[in-house]
């Protein structure tokens, strides 16, 4: 038969492993690696969060 899908788990993101550029790109939408999205993300608090909350505030913080 067919194969039982998990339930979804929230995950708990944490800045610890995040990992920047040294140097903005500034190519449009921003990496996800750069350093501006990363300092965005922070201010909006979105490693507070799980991971869903943490995807709607990356699309936010990449765009130009």
């Amino acid at each position: 038969m067919g194969k039982k899908k998990a339930a979804k788990k929230q995950k708990v993101v944490s800045a610890e492993g995040w990992k920047t550029k040294k140097k903005c790109c500034r190519s449009n939408p921003r990496c996800k690696k750069c350093p501006v999205v990363y300092s965005r993300l922070v201010k909006a608090g979105a490693f507070e969060g799980d991971a869903a909350e943490l995807k709607k505030q990356l699309k936010l913080a990449r765009r130009w």
